[in-house]
């Protein structure tokens, strides 16, 4: 098959250059674009050292409907809000896959209530884009020119809770994320000056990635508790789940899905720096399901993730880019 013309938008973010890893190792990618609007003309290679070996790349701030116009696929690895400002200028012009959490959701109402901001582009929500967890909407995956890819705490949750969709009376969730979930730019409380040497939750049961938690679990909100959590590591998520259920876990969902793997014990470090989610679910001594599970945010919680969804829109391996043999950052 002919290359597929691939663009980024917002390529120097802890995401964008994640995917980018993950694209120059895919054996049917054209890199076309990389934007960014700071670093017009500069090349890969200054920006990001590890890559000199990579001749001809450059960093531009190309305009939007060019880079519509001649890539097959982009992405979009910006800040929420700066999503939906931009979207407009690529959708219906080629595929999209958006990093955003500005179309994940259904609704503006609920959207506006756990972001704090207007959603400007109601008419988008609710159908427009699928929502891009392969394990779930892979068929819808396959048939959209528009992909919400999902929320790195959201992704690691629905799939641990998967195996009991509509049999839970109650789940509780902490969940402790490496402080490259915040992003490039220093933030409190996810900033890592402020977690080396300490563990902090915050926005607990009103964290932004709850509500793609309940829309694929069958959990009403009151039948949910989370607490997302920061330490002190760069990458990664580890999940403790405490699931009131008489159900045995239906396996069975994860069957040709690649990368989630089942295990007697999941460890963190086993999935850093791959595409793999490992799970494990014990009965505890009350009763319930102890369920446990790990993943790299940056790449299975993020960037991976939007690879194999471009994967299962061109109708390609979907494990193909995402089989790591490169050095990892951060």
């Amino acid at each position: 098959m002919s290359k597929i013309k691939v663009s980024v938008v917002g390529v120097t973010g802890y995401t964008g250059t994640e995917l980018l890893r993950c694209l120059l190792q895919h054996d049917h990618v054209e890199i076309k674009y990389l934007v960014s609007r700071q670093h017009d003309g500069t090349p890969l290679s200054e920006l990001f050292p590890r890559l000199s070996h990579m001749d001809g790349l450059a960093v531009t701030n190309t305009d939007h409907e060019t880079v519509a116009a001649e890539s097959d696929v982009v992405f979009l690895c910006l800040p929420h809000k700066a999503a939906q400002e931009v979207v407009p200028n690529f959708l219906g012009k080629t595929k999209i896959i958006d990093f955003s959490a500005d179309f994940r959701l259904s609704d503006k109402e609920t959207y506006e209530r756990y972001y704090n901001i207007p959603h400007q582009h109601e008419d988008l929500l609710n159908g427009r884009f699928v929502y891009g967890l392969p394990e779930i909407y892979r068929d819808e995956i396959a048939k959209s020119d528009a992909i919400a890819n999902p929320g790195c705490f959201a992704l690691l949750v629905q799939l641990l809770l998967l195996p009991f969709k509509g049999k839970m009376a109650h789940a509780d969730v902490i969940a402790i994320s490496g402080t490259s979930g915040g992003g490039r730019a220093a933030r409190d409380p996810v900033d890592h000056p402020f977690c080396s040497g300490n563990i902090r939750s915050y926005l607990v049961n009103n964290h932004r990635h709850t509500p793609e938690i309940l829309a694929s679990s069958g959990l009403k909100e009151e039948q949910l508790n989370f607490a997302p959590t920061v330490g002190p590591f760069l990458r990664g998520i580890f999940a403790n789940g405490f699931i009131k259920t008489d159900a045995e876990p239906n396996l069975s969902v994860f069957d040709n899905h690649p990368f989630v793997r089942i295990k007697d014990n999941v460890e963190m470090t086993h999935v850093v720096s791959t595409n793999f989610i490992d799970l494990s679910y014990t009965r505890g001594h009350g009763g319930e399901i102890i369920a446990q599970g790990a993943l790299d945010n940056l790449l299975r919680g993020a960037s991976g993730t939007a690879v194999q969804n471009m994967n299962i829109m061109f109708g390609i391996d979907e494990t193909e880019g995402l089989n790591f043999n490169t050095a990892i950052y951060p």
